[in-house]
């Protein structure tokens, strides 16, 4: 059967055809008191027992109002029915299955070739109309007054009223009374609420964080738990804000938390130990100056500086020698100026005398054992004296010596006479020049010599007219290379940059006055000092560096004192000492530098000086004899030559005091040099050139 909603003409469709075609039915179901949702017509072959066939028509397809309409459908049998058809519709409330709520039926006898017509007539009752037919009209509708009632409507109030129409009560249908569980598992019963509405009465999941630490803040990284009956103990509700939530490691980490210096996100804000900028920079201790870092405290709530250098004991070494003295030594990372790393020097003021040391003929302790040098050993076959020698004649004035090497000397004086003994020689040699050569012959007076040690000894000489000379130590004639018309008492040299500067003392072409030079020994320039730079007069100089050339000198008679002026390399000027303040001194003859803060300076009535590289000081004077001159090893060796009377003495000072070391009758010493406290020279009248040890 197919549904017809346009009926064609049966007999124009005969009229296609050869043969008559069976016969059609026009079927109209009407329906009243309600509005179906489906309708379903069946047809029937009554005489030929075919299968039925049957359409249906859903809800869209049904016209008409909610409780009034029809539908017309088109009933074609196949050709082999027979003509008596039965035709049945039957009305659902939803789809077209299960039982219909009304139907009816009809015979209809066909006609080959025409159209027969039949009405259908379905009566129900749907008052409320939601769509359901009251039961009493064979729907399902329990209460068809109330368009909330029917089986169409979801039980879920607790009302005492079967909403859906299944005959249950709220009791079965809502389950009341049975177990239940909330979203998060929590166990209850099913119960009424007060709003009407089924629901389980367990109690409320409450949400925590793990919180191992106790700290009252939950781990960031864990997920929430739920529990039923209480949080416990380990777990907090909120926050979950801690980054360390270890269990005895994190109890101090969470928000808010104080910062400590451990290495830790204290405060869960990204970085540590951000309060403690110093962390892990240098720092050094204040007394050893050995070199750590800052590292934290065991409280965590500081920084302190932790050392990590070993400490070394380190010495006082005062004279240089690479031994220091036990007083004085420090443990440190950081050696002090003039230390070094070992100790027990018995005399560190000598820089000959030290633990291993050589001995050497000076009668001291030179290596530390307690015992000075044994006389055969150490000092030459006919003992420990002085020797004395005449060179040139015994009216010979040797006004000035210098030493270069040991065995290496030079000594000037008057008769243009200039003596060399050179290392491996036994006697001196001794020349003169002839006049016009090297000064006048026989008259001119060399009053100053400086030997080069790093020029194989050669010999820069001034003279009293002025002149200023050079001689090798292998040469019998000099080379006088200019003139200044000045009186030279003093020179000496000093390396700057491996280039030679000398620099000397003059008198001055100003009355009572004196001067100071500089020189490089091979031209004829010669830089006094200027006008503006005033200097009295000056009688010795030496230097070790150009920072270190001292210049001495003063006054013997009228305004009586010392006067020492120290050279300034950078401007080129002579800059007073103001020693002339220091009460009981005379005038200075000899100056002698060791280093850059240790010299010493001897003069008239026994005057004597210190320097420690900042300031002079005095050092006293046994008697008034007239220091001639002074040469120095160390503070504790120092060794100077005097003028008592007719005598010429020798005098040695060990840091402490001075003692008379040697005396000849009649004789004075002008000048003493030397390489070591066992290759002495002085030099005075009478032709006397002294050496000790013999």
């Amino acid at each position: 059967m197919r549904r017809v909603l346009l009926l064609l003409p049966l007999l124009a469709l005969a009229g296609c055809k050869e043969e008559v075609p069976q016969g059609g039915v026009k079927v109209t179901v009407s329906y009243d008191g309600f509005k179906p949702r489906c309708v379903r017509v069946i047809a029937r072959d009554m005489e030929g027992g075919h299968e039925p066939l049957s359409d249906e028509v859903a809800a869209e397809k049904v016209k008409g109002e909610a409780a009034g309409g029809s539908i017309v459908v088109g009933v074609l049998p196949p050709d082999n029915w027979g003509s008596e058809v039965e035709v049945e519709a039957q009305a659902f409330e939803r789809a077209c299955d299960g039982e219909p709520v009304v139907k009816n039926s009809q015979r209809v006898t066909m006609t080959r070739g025409q159209t027969s017509a039949t009405t259908l007539s379905l009566q129900a009752k749907d008052t409320d109309g939601d769509g359901y037919v009251a039961r009493l009209s064979g729907g399902t509708d329990c209460n068809d007054g109330r368009p909330d009632i029917n089986p169409g409507v979801t039980e879920e109030l607790c009302n005492g009223v079967d909403d859906n129409c299944n005959d249950q009560s709220d009791t079965v249908e809502l389950q009341l009374g049975q177990a239940c569980t909330e979203g998060a598992g929590c166990a209850g019963t099913r119960a009424c609420g007060d709003n009407g509405k089924v629901g389980c009465n367990a109690p409320s999941a409450t949400m925590a964080y793990p919180d191992v630490d106790r700290d009252g803040h939950g781990d960031k990284n864990a997920t929430a738990t739920a529990f039923c009956d209480g949080v416990p103990v380990g777990f907090v509700t909120s926050p979950n804000d801690d980054c360390d939530d270890r269990a005895g490691i994190g109890a101090n980490v969470f928000p808010g938390a104080q910062d400590l210096c451990d290495g830790k996100d204290n405060d869960c804000d990204g970085p540590s130990d951000e309060d403690f900028p110093l962390l892990n920079q240098a720092c050094s201790d204040s007394i050893t100056q050995c070199g750590g870092t800052q590292q934290c405290t065991p409280s965590g709530t500081a920084t302190t500086c932790v050392i990590t250098q070993q400490a070394s004991t380190w010495y006082p070494d005062d004279d240089g020698d690479g031994y220091g003295r036990n007083s004085g030594a420090q443990q440190t990372c950081m050696p002090p100026a003039a230390s070094v790393s070992q100790g027990n020097d018995c005399d560190d003021g000598n820089p000959f005398t030290h633990p291993n040391a050589d001995e050497l003929c000076d009668s001291l302790d030179n290596d530390c054992n307690s015992q000075p040098e044994a006389t055969t050993a150490t000092c030459p076959a006919s003992g420990s004296a002085w020797g004395v020698r005449t060179e040139g004649s015994t009216t010979q004035i040797w006004y000035s010596v210098s030493t270069w090497t040991p065995g290496g000397v030079w000594a000037v004086g008057d008769n243009n006479r200039r003596a060399v003994l050179r290392p491996g020689d036994t006697n001196f040699t001794v020349t003169a020049s002839t006049a016009g050569a090297c000064g006048d012959a026989l008259t001119t007076a060399w009053y100053a010599v400086w030997a080069d040690p790093n020029n194989n000894g050669r010999a820069y000489f001034t003279s009293a007219g002025g002149r200023l000379a050079n001689q090798d130590a292998t040469n019998t004639a000099c080379t006088q290379v200019t003139v200044t018309d000045l009186a030279t008492y003093g020179i000496t040299g000093v390396r700057n940059n491996s280039v030679l500067e000398l620099y000397g003392v003059s008198a001055s072409s100003s009355a009572n006055d004196g001067a100071a030079f500089s020189w490089d020994g091979a031209t004829t320039t010669v830089n006094f000092n200027t006008p503006t730079n005033d200097i009295d007069p000056v009688l010795d100089i030496h230097g070790t560096t150009r920072n270190t050339i001292f210049a001495v000198g003063g006054y013997a008679s009228g305004t009586v004192g010392p006067r020492i002026y120290r050279f300034v390399p950078g401007d080129g000027t002579w800059q007073t000492q103001n020693v002339q303040s220091i009460s009981g001194l005379g005038r200075l003859n000899g100056i002698w530098v060791v280093s850059d803060k240790l010299a010493f300076a001897v003069g008239d009535k026994g005057s004597a000086l210190k320097w420690n590289g900042t300031a002079w000081s005095k050092v006293t004077f046994p008697n008034s004899d007239d220091l001639t001159s002074v040469v120095a090893f160390g503070a504790n060796s120092v060794y100077a030559t005097a003028l008592s009377g007719t005598k010429g003495r020798i005098y040695r000072y060990n840091g402490t005091e001075w003692t008379k070391i040697h005396e000849i009758g009649n004789v004075q010493f002008s000048d003493i040099a030397g390489t070591s406290p066992a290759d002495l020279w002085v030099v005075g009248n009478k032709g006397n050139i002294l050496h000790w040890p013999q």
